[in-house]
């Protein structure tokens, strides 16, 4: 057995309905087939290795000294990622654009509750203004959130109320 199919389950064989049941709780299943960094570059990772035949979103991760690309899980809600560094959970990471190096937009008036922020990997080549997933960068904590534009307006408008108040 390769290293790949031990830190990667969905590389195997087995049939994808049966490995993804447990994302499926409303009855179906959300899957990032495109998605940009902050300036509109592609971050899937076409030629990486495969989430039950998707391939994954590549995302640049640095913990101090520690930096690599990191390719995380296509299946929204599935915490599967590919790495080979040893990153400290509980820790804040830096994300960045793997084929830019810019840093991720962090998303103002997001957080996590262990002191962490969210970052948008856009959905869409609209960017700031389209859908997105928010990721957080506490290594170790797979909460996400994805947000439509509607949704996305709305939190900006509340931080520009609470600033200004």
């Amino acid at each position: 057995m390769s290293d790949n199919q031990r830190t990667n389950p969905f590389n195997r064989e087995n049939p994808t309905d049966t490995r993804l049941d447990d994302l499926s709780t409303r009855g179906f299943l959300v899957v990032v087939t495109r998605a940009f960094g902050p300036t509109g570059e592609d971050i899937i990772a076409h030629d990486g290795p495969r989430f039950s035949g998707e391939p994954g979103v590549k995302i640049r991760v640095k913990q101090g000294d520690l930096e690599e690309d990191v390719i995380l899980s296509p299946f929204y809600g599935d915490s599967s990622k590919i790495s080979s560094k040893p990153f400290e959970a509980g820790k804040p990471c830096e994300l960045f654009c793997p084929v830019s190096g810019k840093p991720l937009d962090r998303i103002p008036g997001m957080a996590t509750d262990d002191g962490g922020d969210f970052y948008a990997v856009y959905l869409t080549e609209k960017l700031g203004r389209g859908e997105l997933v928010a990721v957080n960068n506490i290594w170790g904590n797979a909460s996400s959130q994805m947000m439509s534009e509607d949704e996305m307006l709305l939190r900006l408008a509340d931080v520009q109320d609470d600033a200004s108040s």
